[in-house]
């Protein structure tokens, strides 16, 4: 691989789903051929001391500072953005510090910039300056497309789960303890806690879900901006059955979902249609971990389960349905168990960081790399995962309109 040149304001020790997509990938590529820009967030210098690879921190997201003189030094060819938005706007700098090959990628919040005037004009300016861009998933490639026509290649590169690390038959009982949940039923929640996540629709759900379980209880692990607003919202609504731990650490994480019988991510899009989900990583890594899942319908978040199959697309902006759905996996534990086993199936055949790291190095090789990935999208494996289910499974109204 070239020595390539990573500029992320996407990058550990911050948590989030992109992230977690940079992070993934950049531990998989050759260390020796790498140099990381990335913001200088609190405990970075702990975190960067154990890694084979160098980077360097930026204040902010000044990252265009001193690139001609980092790519010399390095002997970067190639570049990679992780984020378009709003990172793209630095692809002219990165050309011009030396770097004669450019791969940029998008997620979620890319589609807020193409459906708004001035920043997709944004991105259009900027998008000859990229021999590829990627994309997560080919609910979201469509609205890229009809906003860049033909002003650059697009890739698909989507994010994937650890089987390993995320697996059925870890101990849960010591997250049951640490947060008091009892012996029942417990629905998890794994995101940053941002509006578009639609955790506020969650706990318009809840009480419903309650009256019908008293024992149930909610886990809505993750941080951010409305924390402290779902924190109040869930006393008021439903005291004592929800729980919001923070962030938790990435050793403790797995166990989370062990301690878990239902994972839920009612996202929605937001702000018009300008905030939407990309695809949901926590979602695989839910199914991973064997349990049936329930996405909210987002962008490009059908594609991170098999509807009917590994869990229920929903309209979480309906908390009717959204209650419904999860009292019916809580009331058949059957059926959620054969979801989550599907579902365990279905990543571990499909969703690989591996398969992923592969392909994204290719396109930094600039070697021939097909649009869509061949392990994206409804292939030979789903049909076989379907016609296997489909004659044994019970009776269900999804309820996913």
């Amino acid at each position: 691989m070239p020595r390539t040149l990573v500029i992320t304001g996407h990058f550990p020790p911050e948590p989030g789903g992109v992230q977690t997509f940079t992070w993934e990938l950049v531990r998989r590529l050759p260390a020796d051929r790498l140099l990381v820009v990335a913001p200088a967030w609190p405990g970075a210098a702990r975190f960067d001391a154990r890694l084979d690879f160098p980077v360097v921190r930026r204040h902010a997201y000044l990252l265009f500072r001193g690139l001609r003189r980092l790519a010399a030094r390095h002997g970067a060819d190639v570049g990679w953005i992780t984020a378009a938005a709003p990172f793209a706007m630095y692809a002219p700098l990165v050309r011009a510090a030396g770097v004669h090959r450019l791969i940029g990628s998008t997620h979620g919040q890319e589609l807020g910039w193409f459906r708004c005037a001035p920043t997709r004009a944004a991105l259009r300016a900027v998008a000859p300056a990229f021999d590829a861009l990627t994309f997560l998933s080919m609910g979201t490639r469509g609205e890229i497309a009809a906003a860049l026509g033909d002003r650059t290649r697009l890739v698909q590169l989507a994010g994937a789960v650890d089987a390993v690390r995320f697996r059925p038959g870890l101990d849960g009982r010591a997250v049951r303890r640490r947060h008091g949940l009892g012996q029942g039923p417990v629905v998890l929640s794994v995101s940053r806690l941002v509006r578009r996540k639609g955790h506020d629709l969650l706990l318009d759900a809840w009480p419903d879900v309650v009256r019908r379980h008293p024992d149930a209880r909610l886990v809505i692990v993750g941080d951010g901006p409305t924390r402290s607003h779902l924190t109040d919202r869930a006393a008021r609504t439903a005291p004592g059955t929800v729980t919001l731990p923070g962030t938790v650490s990435a050793a403790d994480l797995p166990r989370y979902y062990a301690a878990a019988d239902v994972f839920v991510l009612p996202c929605r899009d937001t702000r018009g249609g300008l905030q939407v989900e990309g695809l949901g990583l926590s979602v695989l890594e839910a199914s991973a971990a064997g349990l049936p899942v329930v996405v909210g319908r987002s962008g490009g978040s059908p594609e991170s389960l098999i509807d009917g199959r590994t869990g229920v697309l929903v309209d979480a902006s309906r908390t009717d349905g959204l209650a419904g759905v999860l009292h019916e996996l809580l009331a058949d534990p059957g059926r959620a168990r054969f979801m989550g086993e599907n579902g365990r199936r279905w990543v571990c055949e499909k969703w690989t960081w591996d398969r992923a790291a592969a392909r994204l190095a290719a396109l930094l090789r600039g070697a021939p790399v097909a649009e869509a990935s061949p392990e994206a999208g409804p292939d030979r494996r789903d049909v076989r995962l379907r016609d296997a289910v489909r004659g044994v499974e019970p009776a269900w109204d999804s309820r996913s309109s």
